[in-house]
């Protein structure tokens, strides 16, 4: 889910900065540039790793202002393809359902991988699942079924998915016109020289797109509420401390038994 992401930008630090030392300084500017920032086809990142290297401060004429060219590492939100996570339910539609995981809200579940049968009940504004349709009527249209029958995923559950793919957006121009580029991660590219937007981990009203979304899937054995695998899990602990118990009650029977003939055998 978090991978380091290698990254090689000029930072500059502001004179009244000038009395910390120059790691405490720069590290600082490095995270008001980048954290809860998105860097495309890198990820979402979230705080300064490590600086590698760092060259000396050089003054700009007119400014005052240090610059350095610095190489470092960042933490960086980036989860790789088919691996699980768990969020909360954040809001659903007809098109499918959105989840949150508290820093990041841009997780969506498509209709097509919800586990079927499903349908989305408008009154209730959330997804349903039938877990055995009565009727193929009802396996065909799931919204004939009653109200008992249906599994609900309501805002704020628990919901566990596989990560499918994820996709970056770059409408628009990002703040700190320099050039930014990562290597490694979780298929993170670039480099010195080129040039990647940074955006912020928000997108307003007016936009349409997120600048970073994962597309992920519920249709999966143990996918789903958190809640609906629970009791089974549970059950199934208790099948096998019940399972090992019987075995032991054998067993010690059998030794009992075994005993009680040698001691026949002697008499």
């Amino acid at each position: 889910m978090f991978v380091l992401s290698e990254i090689q930008d000029t930072i500059s630090v502001h004179p009244s900065s000038f009395g910390q030392p120059s790691l405490v300084s720069i590290s600082d500017q490095i995270n008001i540039k980048y954290a809860n920032k998105i860097l495309v086809d890198v990820g979402l990142c979230i705080s300064l790793f490590d600086i590698l290297s760092c060259s000396e401060g050089k003054v700009r004429f007119g400014d005052g202002f240090l610059y350095h060219h610095v190489t470092f590492r960042l933490v960086v939100f980036r989860p790789f393809t088919q691996e699980v996570l768990t969020g909360k339910i954040k809001s659903s539609d007809e098109s499918g359902i959105r989840i949150t995981l508290g820093f990041f809200d841009d997780v969506y579940v498509p209709a097509h991988l919800i586990p079927k049968p499903c349908a989305f009940d408008h009154q209730e504004r959330a997804w349903f699942w039938l877990y055995e349709a009565r009727t193929e009527q009802i396996a065909a249209d799931p919204l004939l079924s009653q109200q008992e029958e249906r599994m609900y995923l309501d805002n704020g559950e628990t919901v566990r998915f596989t990560v499918e793919s994820d996709a970056f957006y770059d409408g628009e121009p990002g703040p700190g016109g320099g050039k930014e580029g990562g290597t490694g991660g979780a298929g993170g590219t670039g480099g010195d020289g080129q040039s990647a937007g940074l955006h912020h981990n928000q997108h307003t009203a007016k936009e349409t797109k997120p600048h970073y979304s994962i597309t992920a899937s519920i249709a999966g054995s143990g996918l789903g509420l958190v809640s609906w695998w629970t009791g089974a899990e549970v059950a199934g602990g208790e099948a096998g401390e019940y399972g090992e118990q019987g075995q032991g009650e054998y067993a010690a029977e059998e030794m009992d038994q075994q005993v009680y003939e040698e001691e026949e055998q002697q008499y």
